[in-house]
């Protein structure tokens, strides 16, 4: 079951917020630790810990808190052990150095983090397709030939399917390419919905979609169409649209030719099951 975008973000939160919790809490003890074992054995390694934690899975903000805890138990635990005719003044420009120094480790792994964040958005950018979410059609090879050469190299089978839209031009001709958009969206969202977390889905074309199912023998992919049919046609009939979904299904069970012979193969399929009526998926298995 795949959650939405909206519980993806509350468990990211929920995430964040305990590592912030926990960084205070390892702070803490650290500096309870701290005060056991005498002011004059430093613990600024172990307070860097947590700070570099917080500030990389939460950001600058909770890491120059925790920096701004770390740097208050070590000032406290040197009040409380400090000898004899030592300054205050002294203490305190030490423990304001030292948070300087952690906020400075904070902001540093925060950027960090940011800019792997971004370089991971940008990659995701250029692999997926705009409209849908989807893998767009280069990234879509990128991915299937790596499956191709894992199958290959363990001897598993593999599956292809090749989907088309019945009937999708007439939605943009009476009801505008915006309706079009509409309906192709949701046709992503089923299509993720309905198949495995280990199957990659892509779209090719206009109204082209093609799915990999890894280490997906004849029977196992036929169950899985068989799904995808049925929750295409609920979504389409509860939508109202007048589309149905022409469906071509390879299955290797020895992976031996190249991706442009697969999806090929794939899609001479697609147009088979186009001319026995459409709405409906044609399968072939090759040894």
């Amino acid at each position: 079951m795949r959650i939405s975008i909206e519980q993806r973000e509350m468990y990211k939160l929920i995430y964040h917020r305990l590592v912030f919790f926990l960084s205070i809490l390892v702070t803490a003890l650290i500096g309870y630790y701290d005060n056991l074992t005498g002011a004059h054995i430093s613990m600024m390694l172990l307070y860097s810990v947590p700070i570099l934690v917080s500030a990389w899975f939460c950001g600058k903000s909770e890491g120059i808190i925790v920096a701004a805890g770390a740097a208050a138990c070590w000032f406290i635990v040197n009040f409380i052990n400090k000898l004899p005719g030592e300054n205050d003044a002294i203490l305190s420009w030490n423990a304001f150095t030292r948070f300087g120094v952690f906020s400075l480790i904070a902001y540093t792994i925060s950027l960090q983090s940011q800019l792997r964040r971004a370089l991971e958005r940008e990659r995701m950018r250029a692999d997926t397709d705009r409209l849908t979410g989807l893998l767009n059609k280069g990234a879509f090879r990128e991915r299937v030939e790596d499956e191709m050469n894992r199958a290959r190299r363990y001897n598993h089978p593999l599956s292809l399917a090749f989907i088309d839209l019945d009937n999708f031009k007439e939605v943009n001709d009476t009801e505008g390419h915006a309706r079009g958009d509409k309906l192709l969206q949701h046709v992503s969202e089923t299509i993720i919905n309905t198949i495995r977390k280990t199957d990659i889905a892509g779209r090719i074309g206009g109204d082209e979609f093609t799915i990999c199912f890894p280490e997906a023998d004849e029977v196992s992919v036929r169950n899985a169409i068989d799904k995808l049919v049925k929750a295409l046609n609920i979504m389409t009939s509860q939508s109202g649209w007048q589309v149905t979904a022409s469906i071509g299904v390879v299955t290797c069970m020895q992976i031996s030719g190249t991706y442009d012979a697969l999806i090929g193969k794939a899609d001479k399929m697609m147009y088979v099951a186009k001319e026995k009526g459409k709405n409906t998926a044609e399968f072939e298995t090759v040894d």
